[in-house]
C-alpha cells in the first residue's frame, strides 16, 4: 500500500507473479480505489471474487466486472495518476524522503526522544516512527493533535512502540518546523 505511488519502480521489476495494493496513500485516489497486477501467465488461474460470464479467461478485465461501482472514485484515479505522472516518480521519491530526514534528523539528538525508523535511503522513505521517554505512543499522539493539530498514528504491535509519522510531497517545510518544535516542547515536559 505505501510503496505504490511512493518509490520510483516499475511493478515488472520485482518480477512477482502478483501485486495488490491501495491507492489512496501515496497516488492520492480516492479511498477505496485500489489495483491488482497478475503476471500474463497466472490470470486464468485466478477467478474473479465477483460473478463473471468466463471466470477461467486470460484477460486482466475479467476483475472488473464489479456491478454497480463508484465512477468518480474511477475519475479520480485517472487525475490522481496524472498527478503523480506530473510530477515523476523519482523527483516525488526523492521529496518525500527528503521531507522525513528535514524532521527526523532535527529531533533524532533531542534528549528523550528515540526514532524507530533508520535514516538511509536503502531502508526508509516516507515513514518514521518516533518515541518520546515517559508517554505511550497514545498520549504522545493526543498531545500532538490536541495542542498543535498534528495528525500522527500511534502503534503499539509486537516490538513496535512509537507514533509513524509521515508527510507528503504536499507537506511545507513550515509545517515541520511545527512538528519539531512540538517535540522538543514535549520531550522537555513544557506545555503548549
Amino acid at each position: 500500500a505505501h510503496s505504490f505511488g511512493l518509490l520510483d519502480f516499475a511493478i515488472p521489476d520485482l518480477e512477482c507473479d502478483y501485486f495488490g495494493t491501495s491507492l489512496h496513500k501515496f497516488l492520492s485516489a480516492p479511498i477505496g480505489s485500489g489495483m491488482l497486477w497478475i503476471k500474463k501467465e497466472h490470470i486464468p488461474k485466478i477467478w474473479p471474487l465477483v460473478c463473471n460470464d468466463k471466470p477461467q479467461s486470460p484477460d486482466i478485465r475479467k476483475f472488473e466486472t464489479l456491478g454497480t461501482r463508484s465512477f468518480p472514485i474511477e475519475q479520480g484515479i485517472g487525475e490522481a495518476i496524472a498527478f503523480h505522472t506530473a510530477i515523476g516518480s523519482k523527483r516525488k521519491e526523492e521529496r518525500i524522503r527528503y521531507l522525513k530526514n528535514y524532521w527526523a534528523s532535527r529531533v533524532q539528538n533531542i534528549p528523550g526522544v528515540q526514532l524507530h525508523t533508520s535514516l538511509k535511503p536503502n531502508y526508509s522513505c516516507a515513514i518514521c516512527g518516533v518515541s518520546i521517554k515517559g508517554l505511550t505512543p497514545a498520549q504522545l499522539d493526543q498531545q500532538l493533535y490536541n495542542t498543535y493539530k498534528i495528525h500522527t498514528v500511534g502503534i503499539v504491535w509486537e516490538n513496535i512502540s512509537c507514533v509513524r509519522i509521515t508527510p507528503h510531497v504536499y507537506t511545507r517545510i513550515a509545517d515541520l518546523d511545527v512538528l519539531v518544535a512540538a517535540i522538543e516542547k514535549i520531550a522537555s515536559g513544557v506545555k503548549g
